[in-house]
């Protein structure tokens, strides 16, 4: 083988000193609260639950191309639909990983033994006791190096080579690994035999008529001395996996490994006249590990989902809304898709200039609905509780993967320019303001939601908006404020690509407020 085995808390924020009239409110004390608050004078503390309107919203095309998962299968579910991930990926002839002293073109007398197909993968969506379906097929040409590809871009041209190929996603298989004795006195390395699942899918090349002829002519084309990658793409331009005709068990996701690759097995005697049978040469087929000595060939995942049959059937296409009331009082959020949740802010209009009260803290928080994540996993990581104040501190947001952006009435990201560059309006973490200027109107830091368990209550995203409130109430957000705000899984940056969602229900979303009356 050839391959490497806060925030300005205490700003002050005046409320309408009467007419809270249909916004819940209670009483607490200052300490309990753990509320920061200036003076030793005797403050109440106070809290009030703004309600806020919810839709579910369909996202433009997520950014699929070199994503660290590749995802491929179809999967049908009573919520949403039927989701098919379908992959395309350019091949790579990569000196680095397969040096070119390993070429079958560096050897006499060679004779091809085995070619394999193989990509791991470390997560499946749906049943794992039922393989995975697929077809096989054969670029007609390459990815586009200039061409931007997403999870709406269109299928490139293929042919298909095998149909209804079966890869099992539970086989067991017995590893070896070396293990050091515990005993002080004793530090001898033994190997001892675990059992493991096998998490690389392969398709054996040489295994059917289809793909025996292709097999043959790279290898032949691997026995010039010449050989680059211009002569591999000339023979096999990429490959394309699908899911077969009617199948809807599952979707695998592809990761990044040194396992996405095509092997060429093959004896033959090197130029110090030794023969052997055990020699290798690969070419890449798939997403390389971050630490790689080189980045990996092109490639995309294609997602459609289908959602007739379902509530959601009306959105058609990007930027199309449903509200929560036809849906069950529940909204959806899930990667992938492109689905998000469209928050209407509702009572701010109490709002308003007075000396007598002060907000300390605003948070918004979003219950989930019990027992949903046995299909898709929970969108984001638990929140870090033990952490310090600094939100850096706790898990990252790209991550968390659940931002909030500001929209206008269609669904579209607003937008802001820091010095020649056009960046989509997203709230920003409760940082410490920087020289003096308010990290409300900055980008790159993007508050993210945090999932926190509970003991009395469903399981819950939180995302703190002190600052932003504050500057929203004031109008100091730099440009328009947004008519809404889109509590979304989607972040251009982010190069995991995953199905996650989460279900929230939408009687229990709320901007709590809290705030001091000054006396």
């Amino acid at each position: 083988m050839n391959w490497p085995a806060s925030a300005s808390r205490l700003a002050s924020v005046s409320l309408f000193a009467v007419s809270l009239l249909g916004l819940t409110t209670s009483c607490e004390e200052a300490n309990d609260l753990g509320l920061e608050l200036p003076g030793t004078s005797p403050i109440s503390s106070q809290f009030l639950d703004l309600p806020i309107a919810t839709y579910t919203v369909r996202q433009q095309p997520v950014e699929t191309v070199n994503s660290n998962q590749v995802l491929v299968g179809r999967l049908r579910d009573t919520k949403v639909g039927t989701t098919t991930a379908q992959a395309y990926l350019n091949l790579q002839y990569n000196s680095y990983l397969s040096p070119a002293d390993s070429l079958p073109s560096k050897f006499t007398g060679v004779k091809l033994d085995s070619v394999v197909l193989s990509i791991g993968f470390d997560k499946v969506y749906g049943t794992t006791s039922q393989p995975l379906r697929f077809d096989l097929g054969a670029l007609n040409q390459p990815l586009d190096d200039r061409t931007v590809y997403n999870s709406a871009s269109a299928a490139p041209a293929s042919s298909v080579l095998l149909t209804n190929l079966s890869a099992p996603l539970n086989r067991a298989i017995q590893v070896k690994q070396r293990t050091v004795a515990s005993s002080t006195t004793d530090t001898t390395t033994r190997l001892i035999t675990t059992t493991v699942i096998d998490r690389v899918l392969r398709v054996r090349l040489l295994k059917y008529a289809a793909t025996t002829a292709l097999a043959n002519s790279v290898f032949t084309a691997l026995q010039s001395a010449s050989f680059n990658q211009e002569k591999l793409d000339a023979v096999w331009k990429g490959i394309a996996l699908t899911p077969s005709a009617g199948f809807a068990d599952n979707i695998v996701a592809f990761n990044r490994s040194y396992n996405s690759r095509v092997v060429f097995y093959f004896s033959g005697t090197n130029a110090s006249g030794y023969k052997s049978k055990f020699h290798s040469y690969s070419v890449v087929a798939g997403p390389l590990p971050t630490d790689a000595r080189t980045t990996g060939p092109k490639y995309f995942t294609q997602l459609t989902t289908d959602f007739s049959g379902t509530a959601l059937a009306s959105l058609s296409s990007a930027g199309q809304q449903i509200n929560s009331t036809a849906t069950d009082g529940y909204t959806y959020l899930q990667d992938g898709t492109g689905l998000a949740t469209r928050l209407e802010f509702q009572g701010l209009e109490t709002l308003l200039n007075n000396k007598e009260q002060a907000v300390n803290r605003a948070e918004l928080l979003l219950p989930i609905k019990q027992n949903t994540n046995g299909l898709f996993p929970y969108l984001g990581n638990r929140a870090n509780e033990n952490a310090g104040n600094n939100p850096r501190d706790r898990s990252d947001p790209r991550i968390n993967s659940i931002q909030l952006y500001e929209v206008d009435a269609s669904n579209q990201p607003l937008t802001r320019i820091v010095g020649a560059t056009s960046y989509e309006r997203l709230v920003q973490e409760e940082l410490s303001s920087q020289n003096g200027q308010s990290m409300v109107t900055s980008v790159g830091n993007p508050a993210a939601a945090r999932l926190y368990p509970s003991y009395d209550m469903l399981e819950y995203y939180s995302i703190p908006l002190t600052e932003y409130l504050q500057a929203y109430l004031q109008n100091r957000l730099d440009g328009e404020r947004p008519s809404a705000l889109l509590l979304s899984p989607i972040l251009r940056d982010n190069p995991n690509l995953t199905l996650n969602r989460a279900q929230l229900d939408t009687k229990g979303i709320k901007l709590r407020v809290y705030y001091s009356k000054l006396r």
